[in-house]
């Protein structure tokens, strides 16, 4: 099947609305030096909300946001080897230099897709964070790579991948943008690697695995410790299946809907669908959203999607927040447009 993908960015126009979740988000947390706050959680930062940040901003056409929170990004984050160093404090001081395979693929899709003045230094900046991802967060399961969740995942004994840090979609966008079609080989796996890993949809993503040999084995943890579960990570895969280019990513993500039908803001489930932890969380939602929109179930769909903004807005948090704006914008048929 032939792919045509296009970027993030609505186009010329973008979205003006003040009033939207990825305004909102930008306003509420983006600090006038470009970094991305997490109020909630003790007023940190991290390299995931700095990506989505600027995902949003590309979205919303705020072309300086793009470039403010890159600058700081790549000021205070940016790793000699191009990666970046996934927390730090508000004032650039970096607590942990180790990063996260998730937040250097969306910092790089954003980059790669700035439409705004002046585009050439974030085009350059977005391949070298693109080659870096391929060069230092890549293991192979079987014959074929697939993203890890970072550098020390890889070295790890055995190595070690977050499912829900495989962005079919991006992944491709990267593809048309570099011209290495290693990203396009890695979204095509992805989708069959989780297809196998969850039984051909029969089961939830975990929100751990770990590679052993040519196939994955679902975690409870990194070190693969604990019950494998569907929570907080994992709740991002289907988001990200259900908005790829190919039917079979997209079947794949319907097939979750069943699992999920039942109490959709459920935080945490085991992988065959029941509730673990039944308080309510806004992704939860998003990703029910996301399945039944994939089912055909557009009423359900609709309905996951304002509970996931009425439970942001009752008790707004960094992560909620997020999710919520990521997938209104995917919803609209933004990032990204097939």
């Amino acid at each position: 099947m032939a792919v045509a993908v296009v970027g993030l960015s609505a186009g010329c126009g973008g979205s003006s609305d003040s009033s939207s979740p990825g305004q909102q988000f930008l306003d509420r947390y983006v600090q006038n030096g470009g970094a991305v706050v997490r109020s909630d959680q003790g007023g940190d930062v991290v390299s995931e909300g700095q990506a989505y940040a600027m995902v949003l901003a590309d979205v919303s056409s705020r072309w300086s946001t793009v470039r403010s929170v890159w600058q700081w990004t790549s000021t205070h984050l940016q790793r000699a080897d191009g990666l970046l160093s996934w927390h730090a404090k508000a004032d650039g001081t970096v607590l942990d230099p180790e990063s996260a395979g998730d937040a250097d693929v969306l910092a790089a899709w954003a980059l790669l897709d700035y439409r705004g003045p002046s585009p050439d230094a974030l085009t350059a900046a977005g391949k070298r964070l693109a080659s870096a991802v391929l060069a230092h967060e890549t293991v192979t399961v079987g014959s074929r790579a697939v993203l890890a969740a970072g550098p020390w995942a890889v070295t790890a004994s055995p190595p070690v991948v977050n499912p829900s840090y495989w962005m079919p979609p991006v992944f491709r966008s990267l593809a048309a943008a570099t011209g290495d079609q290693r990203w396009k080989t890695m979204a095509d796996t992805a989708v069959q690697q989780l297809t196998a890993l969850t039984s051909d949809g029969r089961q939830l993503p975990p929100d751990w695995a770990q590679v052993k040999g040519s196939r994955l084995v679902a975690s409870g943890s990194p070190g693969g410790s604990g019950e494998p579960g569907y929570g907080p990570d994992a709740a991002r895969a289907p988001v990200w299946l259900a908005a790829d280019c190919t039917q079979a990513a997209r079947q794949l993500g319907a097939r979750f809907w069943p699992l999920l039908r039942s109490e959709p803001d459920a935080t945490a489930r085991d992988l065959t669908g029941s509730v673990r932890d039944s308080n309510p969380a806004p992704l939860s939602e998003v990703a029910a959203a996301a399945t039944a929109r994939a089912a055909g179930a557009d009423g359900s769909a609709s309905r996951a999607m304002t509970d996931a903004a009425r439970l942001a807005r009752d008790h707004p948090t960094y992560y909620g927040d997020a999710w919520v704006a990521l997938g209104t914008a995917m919803q609209d048929g933004r990032p990204p447009a097939c």
